[in-house]
């Protein structure tokens, strides 16, 4: 009689289950997946090399991120919200002469003549370098002291100064009293032209200069 071996059976079911069972695939990364670096952007003051460095609504000015407003870093009046010019690279309120003087007057005269009947100083803020002379008129307010005056010519695309008269002051009072000057060499476009009472700046405007 024929025995059979049930263990040997078993044996192999378990061998054909062990090499034809059902798989468990699992995917192993081969790497963690790199954490998003978080971009963080430059509130008012904060550094900047491009606006896009910058929150909303600011601009990238000479390295610093600027809303415009009272304080925020400039180059020019432009950089300024409107009303606001940029003095010593801050945008600053107007600057006020009423302290000092009741008018400051901005004008043109003929180039090479002194003031008089023939030439008499016309209001305005535009000027020709080859043919004009810019003429600035100050009326004096009573008590006001003796003081210097000097002015200076700031590039509105720049912000480069390109002219001074820092180190040639003329000296006035509560008589007032005008003074001129002649456009840089080669001069052409807009320019701020500041006046300085005691080295106080105590008014600007912007002026056109054309060739």
């Amino acid at each position: 009689m024929k025995k059979y071996i049930i263990l040997g059976v078993a044996s192999f079911a378990v061998l054909l289950l062990s090499g034809c069972g059902t798989k468990t695939s699992t995917t192993i990364p081969t790497s963690s997946p790199a954490q998003e670096k978080k971009v963080v952007l430059s509130a008012e003051g904060g550094a900047c090399t491009a606006e896009a460095n910058c929150e909303t609504g600011l601009k990238c000015i000479s390295g610093k991120c600027s809303s415009g407003k009272v304080s925020s870093v400039c180059a020019t009046y432009k950089d300024c919200n409107t009303g606001l010019y940029c003095i010593k690279s801050v945008c600053s309120n107007p600057p006020s002469y009423s302290k000092y003087f009741s008018k400051i007057t901005v004008g043109k005269m003929k180039m090479g003549m002194p003031p008089g009947p023939n030439n008499i100083p016309v209001p305005t803020t535009e000027f020709n370098a080859t043919t004009d002379a810019i003429e600035i008129d100050m009326i004096g307010k009573a008590g006001t002291k003796e003081g210097e005056v000097y002015y200076d010519l700031v590039d509105l695309t720049t912000g480069e100064t390109v002219l001074s008269m820092a180190s040639s002051r003329m000296k006035i009072d509560e008589r007032g009293g005008g003074m001129g000057l002649s456009a840089p060499m080669g001069a052409n476009g807009d320019y701020d032209l500041n006046v300085y009472f005691n080295n106080e700046l105590i008014y600007t405007a912007a002026i056109k200069i054309t060739q």
